[in-house]
């Protein structure tokens, strides 16, 4: 994915686990590949992290319905963060960003008058391990 986040109309990304959109099965265990291609700061949205969240459980999963109406839902409602909970991680540009699917993350609004691009992929171990249908 490439990620604009532009000046005024970059927003917030709320708090969740990449497992949550990106599922493996016996066991959640996909990583994910984030680079900055510009700095990403605290001004224009850097990532924040909840540190040793990685070692949690996976909060929800986003799941296919059968009958199609909606198409995807929760397993169960959002686990709620408190905002102290999140360390701040400015990164420089070129920097590359390795997310643990289970680390809890976020990113701010972009409050600064430049874009904050990054280009981000997942991957995940097959060794006995698939993508959850």
């Amino acid at each position: 994915m490439y990620i604009f986040k532009n000046p005024g109309i970059g927003g917030e990304v709320i708090p969740h686990q990449d497992s949550t959109y990106l599922h493996s099965t016996p066991d959640p265990k996909v990583i994910g590949l984030w680079f900055a291609l510009e700095d990403a700061t605290t001004e224009n949205g850097c990532l924040s992290f909840i540190p040793g969240s990685h070692t949690d459980e996976l909060h929800t999963q986003w799941v296919r319905t059968s009958d199609g109406n909606p198409s995807m839902k929760l397993t169960k409602e959002c686990k709620k963060f408190e905002d102290k909970s999140f360390v701040e991680t400015p990164v420089s540009k070129g920097s590359a960003v390795l997310i643990d699917g289970l680390v809890v993350h976020r990113s701010d609004v972009n409050h600064s008058s430049a874009g904050r691009p990054i280009y981000t992929f997942h991957i995940f171990d097959q060794n006995n391990r698939f993508w959850d249908p």
